[in-house]
């Protein structure tokens, strides 16, 4: 019979996983207990959070989902939940990555979707959410902008050519 307390925890970690925008399945080891809470921190002020979990915990809530890992988890694993943007915390873990020349990412979870690290890191390389919004937005004001221009160019010229004929027309006199 499974013990009560391992049943409320899968199903934390189901609502957990269920609410956040994107997740990654993270392998910390390597971090000292500083880098690891500078980390936290950095991940928390991009809004997301990350927590260690154990693996058959994290097994049992991503098959409650209806996500099958490829392989069994191994070592110490914590899970990092990106609850107001989908990329910026995990982009945080990717720095350290860099810093460290070690991949700390195991899975991604995106849309009940499992991602390897492979598509992960194409997943991380995308845009942030702000900068994709101000590219649409820029992208929308452009051909206005030129619309304006345009039509402020026409009213240039016409009056351009107005003062020409009245000079013309005053030398002539």
């Amino acid at each position: 019979m499974a013990n009560q307390a391992k049943i409320q925890q899968v199903d934390e970690v189901v609502t957990k996983l269920s609410q956040a925008k994107s997740a990654a399945l993270v392998q910390y080891q390597g971090l000292d207990a500083a880098n690891t809470a500078s980390l936290r921190d950095s991940i928390r002020s991009q809004g997301g959070k990350m927590e260690v979990v154990k693996n058959t915990i994290i097994a049992r809530a991503l098959k409650k989902m209806g996500i099958q890992l490829p392989e069994v988890l191994t070592g110490p694993t914590s899970i990092a939940y990106s609850n107001e943007d989908e990329i910026a915390p995990l982009k945080e873990i990717d720095k350290v990555n860099k810093d460290k020349e070690v991949t700390f990412f195991k899975y991604g979870i995106y849309e009940n979707k499992l991602l390897s690290v492979d598509e992960l890191k194409t997943f991380l390389n995308l845009p942030s959410k702000s900068v994709l919004i101000s590219r649409f937005v820029g992208g929308l004001a452009n051909p206005l902008q030129r619309l304006v221009f345009s039509l402020k160019f026409n009213q240039t010229k016409l009056a351009l050519v107005l003062k020409a004929i009245e000079a013309q027309k005053a030398s002539q006199q």
